[in-house]
């Protein structure tokens, strides 16, 4: 039998919810939970500052065969990038605010049916991407995408505000301060350059309507151009975004690739929020698609099944 490891972030706000629900240590809740749906766990809490050493850590020799994270997308995606290598099979409890990843995968949001599913989940191999060679799973954004991953920091030291007021905050920060910049794009070796208040490169496509792509193992890029526009038109670009419709707002420009490089306005570094982290890279920014690089859990049961399931998170209830 497999042998797994629970990373979570002792700060996640779903993590500090649990806890005050069951009145007990959330790391025993969890491992509890894992046991009543049928698997056996290793739990580690691991803080944000304490991460990175964590995976260096389980990176230089772990007997452990998957890594379930318990964290948002960032902290998956740093996981990947230092446990890649290894192996390793790994699972992703969602207790970020967007949850890109745990969503495609079809792990539920609710933290009992997502660890029910993740029990009784199956490896399977998915794309990754990478931004100047370290992997990503979801998205990686210039322009407004950045601007907004560092409005969103600021928006975190913001007294009273929970997690999604918090990302509306950010938007709103970024929506006004982006503004239209000159990006030379290399799609496949073929040059085009653009003047755009954005620039987005996810791994594999999003569908029509929704921020959820049909397949993850697609083996291509997807570049979306956010065309600079009136303050007007912007705004409705805002607007189709929200309501699912910004695939036919004439501000948008779609490219599929295996490889692409982004350079901005001759800067020799800039500002990328890739799954929500923000970094200024080195440019040219290669992006780059790896077909079926990691195995992922992915759930097997059916949504009605996974609510049958049992676990052990309601406050008395034992496994």
């Amino acid at each position: 039998m497999a042998r797994c490891l629970v990373l979570l972030n002792p700060r996640a706000g779903t993590l500090e919810d649990l806890a005050a629900a069951s009145g007990g240590e959330p790391a025993e809740r969890v491992r509890q939970a894992f046991a009543a749906a049928g698997k056996d766990v290793d739990v580690r809490m691991a803080p944000p500052r304490d991460l990175g050493a964590v995976l260096d850590e389980l990176a230089r020799g772990d007997d452990h065969d998957e890594i379930i994270v318990g964290g948002g997308d960032g902290s998956l995606s740093l996981s990947l990038g230092k446990l890649l290598a290894s192996g390793k099979t790994f699972g992703v409890l969602p207790f970020g605010t967007m949850n890109l990843l745990a969503r495609d995968l079809g792990v539920p949001q609710e933290i009992d049916e997502a660890i029910a599913a993740l029990a009784r989940s199956e490896p399977a191999e998915v794309d990754l991407a990478s931004v100047n060679g370290r992997p990503f799973h979801s998205i990686s954004g210039l322009g407004f995408f950045a601007q907004m991953a560092r409005a969103r920091e600021a928006a975190r030291g913001l007294k009273g505000l929970g997690r999604y007021a918090g990302f509306t905050v950010a938007a709103l920060r970024a929506f006004f301060r982006s503004g239209r910049s000159r990006y030379q794009l290399v799609i496949d070796g073929a040059p085009l350059v653009v003047e755009a208040t954005a620039v987005l490169v996810t791994n594999n496509a999003f569908g029509d309507g929704a921020w959820r792509r049909p397949r993850l193992d697609g083996g291509e890029l997807e570049v979306i151009v956010a065309h600079s526009g009136t303050m007007r038109e912007r705004l409705r670009l805002g607007v189709d975004v929200v309501a699912g419709g910004w695939r036919a707002n004439p501000l948008i420009e779609v490219f599929r690739a295996r490889r692409v490089e982004v350079r901005k306005s001759r800067r020799p570094r800039v500002w990328v929020a890739t799954d929500g982290e923000l970094a200024r890279e080195p440019t040219p920014i290669v992006y780059e698609i790896l077909p079926k690089a990691a195995r992922m859990l992915r759930p097997t049961l059916s949504a009605d099944a996974l609510a049958a399931a049992p676990v052990a998170l309601e406050p008395g209830v034992e496994a």
